[in-house]
């Protein structure tokens, strides 16, 4: 068994973390809120009081974050503790730039860095059925597969590193794309008349249905319970890496652009802490109606 270390133990990392304990594995902790350390310690884990303690107890040290800056600042932290060897593993999602960045950061200090950001959301990080798209080098992507395989089931390195994160910024860019079209269907059909329970199961039935569809109108639309599982604000900022890379590799990215001010227009109406199912809340207040079981 493994000396692993876990920073970031919000909706999907508390699972994935879980996972590695239940399979035997050391596993440091780290996070800024306390509960959920107590409560992994409490199932096996150990407590780290800081990024470098938790990096000095492991060889391999997985991060599951917000965003680049945070990531950024953790790793370098996490680096006080690291040895020459040791791998760094993030499953968050950041931009191609910010990833290749932070390796660069960590080969100093001779740490290898695998972006490996995830896909599948806290049921599937629960599940251990994630996909995980990885970039690096393929040595330290065999080093760490086994616990890769504990976390998901569908494996993928892409190539160096920055590849996870383009695999991950394209499915993002598309779930984006597809809830604000979701939005705009679903109320016009409302609006005008159709019962949304039949409109829905039409659409799974039809060419127009999608993932995001099944999962935001049955789980989160019709109960109107907007609840995050994954919010807003965390898919905008998923959207604008997709737009900015983009810009980057020039190529035109009009629905990404739109579909980024329609997630701006949910934040400025409050609703930037929901999931990302409440994309449609502007919309039917604009609508007057209301897409309901």
């Amino acid at each position: 068994m493994a000396n692993l270390g876990f920073i970031g133990l919000g909706r999907m990392g508390r699972h994935m973390a879980r996972n590695l304990i239940k399979a035997g594995h050391t596993v440091t902790l780290y996070n800024r809120s306390q509960a959920v350390v107590n409560e992994l310690v409490a199932e096996g884990g150990k407590r780290a009081a800081s990024p470098a303690e938790v990096a000095r107890e492991s060889r391999v040290l997985f991060t599951c974050l917000t965003t680049p800056d945070v990531v950024e600042s953790t790793l370098r932290a996490a680096l006080e503790g690291a040895q020459p060897g040791d791998i760094f593993v993030d499953h968050s999602t950041i931009g191609v730039s910010d990833a290749k960045r932070i390796a660069a950061i960590c080969a100093e200090k001779g740490v290898r860095f695998i972006d490996a950001p995830i896909s599948g959301g806290p049921w599937g990080a629960e599940a251990g059925t994630l996909t995980i798209m990885c970039g690096g080098e393929a040595a330290a992507y065999e080093s760490v597969l086994p616990y890769l395989q504990v976390e998901g089931k569908q494996l993928y390195l892409l190539g160096p590193v920055g590849a996870g994160c383009v695999a991950k910024l394209c499915n993002n860019l598309l779930v984006g794309i597809h809830t604000a079209a979701m939005a705009e269907a679903f109320v016009l059909g409302t609006k005008a008349g159709v019962d949304p329970k039949v409109l829905y199961e039409i659409i799974s039935n039809a060419t127009g249905g999608s993932k995001q569809i099944d999962r935001n109108i049955p789980k989160f639309i019709f109960p109107g319970n907007f609840e995050a599982a994954f919010s807003i604000e965390h898919l905008h900022k998923d959207v604008a890496l997709a737009v900015n890379l983009g810009r980057e590799e020039q190529v035109r990215m009009l629905l990404g652009a739109m579909t980024q001010q329609v997630l701006e227009e949910a934040r400025a109406a409050g609703y930037a802490g929901s999931d990302i199912a409440a994309v449609i809340r502007p919309l039917e207040e604009l609508a007057g109606t209301k897409v309901r079981a």
